[in-house]
């Protein structure tokens, strides 16, 4: 899945300080200024084209893995069916005409239990589910008054640790906020697990952070660092390395990044000055530094105890917060992404959920048999003015926009 797109560019988290550049880092910059980056630039040139193949690949694999309803094409939606549709960052321009479509139709908008009582039954009705992910501050200032205004109901799918406000001031809701929205009669709040996290699941490096990138990609783009010993997330400083990752609740293993590398390359950035990334060479040097502190201090791959303590985290912390805050333990779950894997989902089961939510290309995974716990795709809510009824769009001209980004990812890693 990928949320709407936020400025990447606010503050999270800050560069180093500055310090004596140690042995080793001067090592480095020597090996840097003379002949090793041309001797390695042809096989940086490789990486480089191959690390932005595999993005497009991942970004043009999504659609077709998606499930496309037939309401899309103009067909009726088939009986029982209620669909489910996920918002992130919103618009009042885009809200409002989606609910006075709705208004105007005859949908019913239900809530969490109504919507799994009418999957269950099967039964025709004209109803839909709204979902909220991330409980971005526009979901206070936009959805909650409409929503309010038009009479509907919604479900806010809310991660705790971003709500705890460890975000850039004024990018999320308040426990205050989430409290009020929970307690109006038209918003149910459930979990978006803890931290909403990437990690990264290759060793082979991605690229970098720096200003481009940082601007270009998505906050929740970037995976969980490190940070010598504790998590790290959001935009990290610039010159930090960055490899492949899946979400957390997705992923079979992960690589923890070499703290030396790290920390070589943002010093490198520190000590070339705002100017380094100007240069054509900045990745190449960028990669020669990298490699040649891995190559004394490696990366490695976290243990499994290491992994599924972090993903019980996720699941944990987020049940704990809600009771604090909330009175309550979340019974429904969406994942940040994708639908989790089979160890994920075992974990949600074991939280006593009653059911959890995916995406798009998450509704053949809903279908298998023998799931510890019922799974539900989301469509985006791009395509709710395609269901039937007056004024409907087209799904054509919907599809025409997604297919002129497919090329232009907007993560690094993921």
């Amino acid at each position: 899945m990928s949320p709407a797109r936020v400025p990447a560019s606010r503050p999270h988290g800050g560069s180093l300080p500055s310090r004596p550049s140690s042995g080793i880092e001067l090592a480095l910059e020597e090996r840097i200024d003379k002949d090793e980056v041309p001797m390695q630039h042809l096989k940086h040139s490789l990486e480089r084209a191959r690390t932005a193949g595999a993005r497009t690949g991942r970004a043009l694999a999504g659609p077709l893995r998606t499930r496309y309803p037939g309401f899309l094409f103009g067909l009726p939606l088939p009986a029982g069916e209620v669909p489910i549709f996920n918002y992130h960052e919103v618009t009042r321009a885009e809200l409002e005409t989606d609910l006075a479509y709705l208004r105007e139709n005859g949908y019913a908008t239900l809530c969490l239990d109504e919507f799994v009582r009418a999957a269950r039954s099967r039964r025709r009705r004209r109803a839909v589910l709204l979902t909220f992910d991330d409980a971005w501050s526009s979901f206070w200032t936009v959805a909650y008054p409409l929503l309010r205004e038009y009479r509907m109901r919604a479900e806010l799918f809310a991660p705790t640790h971003w709500v705890d406000g460890n975000g850039p001031a004024g990018m999320f809701m308040t426990w205050d906020q989430v409290r009020e929205c929970a307690a109006s009669g038209f918003v149910e709040v459930e979990s978006h697990a803890f931290r909403h996290a990437l990690v990264h699941t290759s060793s082979q490096l991605a690229g970098f952070a720096s200003p481009a990138t940082r601007a270009a990609t998505h906050f929740f783009n970037w995976p969980m660092r490190d940070g010598d010993g504790a998590a790290a997330l959001g935009p990290p400083p610039v010159g930090t390395p960055i490899h492949h990752a899946l979400p957390l609740l997705s992923a079979t293993r992960r690589y923890v990044e070499s703290t030396a590398a790290v920390r070589a390359c943002r010093r490198l950035v520190e000590a070339r000055g705002a100017a380094f990334f100007d240069s054509p060479a900045a990745d190449t040097q960028l990669r020669a530094c990298y490699d040649a502190a891995n190559e004394r201090h490696p990366g490695r791959w976290a243990s499994e105890d290491e992994l599924e303590r972090e993903r019980r985290r996720e699941f944990d912390v987020s049940r704990e917060r809600f009771c604090a805050e909330l009175g309550y333990a979340p019974r429904y779950f969406a994942f940040p992404w994708m639908l989790g894997n089979d160890r994920s989902l075992e974990l949600a089961a074991r939280q006593g959920l009653e059911a959890v939510f995916g995406v798009g290309v998450d509704f053949r995974a809903a279908r298998r048999p023998g799931l510890p716990v019922p799974v539900y795709g989301r469509y985006k809510s791009d395509w709710l003015r395609c269901l039937p009824g007056k004024g409907r769009v087209h799904a054509l001209p919907v599809l025409a926009g997604k297919l002129r980004h497919l090329g232009t990812p907007d993560s690094l890693a993921h």
